[in-house]
Parts: C-alpha cells; sequence; structure tokens
C-alpha cells in the first residue's frame, strides 16, 4: 500500500516504524540512482545513500515541505557526496598543496594520520579560504575558472589562494589543531 507522502511525512515524524520503512522502500532505488551517477564503486554508493537517510531522518524536523521530500532528500544526498570527496581526496589535496615538505618534516605516522590532521586543519579555516582551496585543489578548477564562478578577478583569486594556503600552512603547524 502506498501511503501519500503528506501522510508519511507525518507518520515519520512521529517515529513510526512502518512508515521509515515505506519511507526506505519509496526513495531507496531514486536516491541510489542519482548517488550512482556521483560515485563508484556502487558498494560506496548504497553506504552514501545509506548516510542520506540517517541523515535525513536527523533533519526531518527542520523539513519545512517547501520543496517534495524527495527533492529534499536529494539536496542531503548532493551534500553527502561532496562530504564524500572531500574525505576521499583529503590526501590527494595535501600532495598537490605546495606544502608537502612542511607535512614530510613533521613526519605524522602514517596516511591515515595525515589525513585526520589535514581534516581538522581544513575545518579549522575561514570558509571562504577552505572553499577556495576545494575548488583549486579538490575540484581542480583553474585561477580563471574560480574568478568567474566567484565574480572576482584573476589577481584577487591568486592572492586569496596565497592566503588561504597561508592559513593552512599557520594552522598545520600549531600543535593544538
Amino acid at each position: 500500500m502506498v501511503v501519500p507522502p503528506d501522510q508519511l511525512l507525518a507518520s515519520l515524524r512521529t517515529g513510526n516504524p512502518q512508515a521509515v520503512a515505506q519511507w526506505f522502500k519509496t526513495y531507496h532505488r531514486d536516491l541510489l540512482k542519482f548517488v550512482k551517477t556521483k560515485v563508484t564503486p556502487e558498494s560506496d554508493a548504497e553506504e552514501i545513500v545509506q548516510e542520506t537517510f540517517i541523515n535525513c531522518l536527523k533533519q526531518l524536523p527542520f523539513f519545512r515541505g517547501s520543496s517534495s521530500l524527495k527533492t529534499w532528500m536529494v539536496g542531503i544526498a548532493r551534500h553527502e557526496v561532496a562530504d564524500y570527496y572531500r574525505k576521499r581526496y583529503a590526501k590527494k589535496a595535501i600532495l598537490a598543496l605546495p606544502l608537502t615538505d612542511l607535512i614530510s618534516a613533521n613526519a605524522i605516522g602514517d596516511a591515515h594520520d595525515i589525513s585526520e590532521k589535514v581534516h581538522q586543519v581544513v575545518q579549522a579555516m575561514s570558509e571562504y579560504n577552505r572553499e577556495l582551496l576545494f575548488l583549486k585543489y579538490i575540484d581542480g578548477k583553474k585561477v580563471e575558472e574560480i574568478a568567474t564562478l566567484l565574480g572576482r578577478s584573476i589577481k584577487a583569486i591568486e592572492s586569496e589562494l596565497f592566503r588561504a594556503r597561508s592559513e593552512f600552512r599557520t594552522l598545520y603547524i600549531q600543535p593544538h589543531v
């Protein structure tokens, strides 16, 4: 039996287990199809879909209904995919940033420790600088593309990237981060 979306949403908000099962059954295939267009292997896509459902449940009290439930869930899945790539390519970012000598000099134990340290440093950075570094080193965008995307001049972006790398370097060598 298919439950209308409004009724399903009301049942989900009360914590009804049958509603959760129906919700999963209704939206799982569409979410998996969406995520599989963004992520391979399929096992990673499936894990992202699971995380999406968990985060949707956590965020359900904040869902205002200004879009369809499916649209809202796809938005959360989109964030999960972005997080997946940010975590997956943290090591790539380390190698791409002109900081490899700094990292080597600190002799952190293994790749997991380095990845964890980079993640902590990136989270401690200003949001704008963090986004600049992601655009440049994770998304692989050229300075010209970033300038166009952000509506800034090429020289301004070059200068801001320099400051972002400096912030990363400063935070990286601090013992508390």
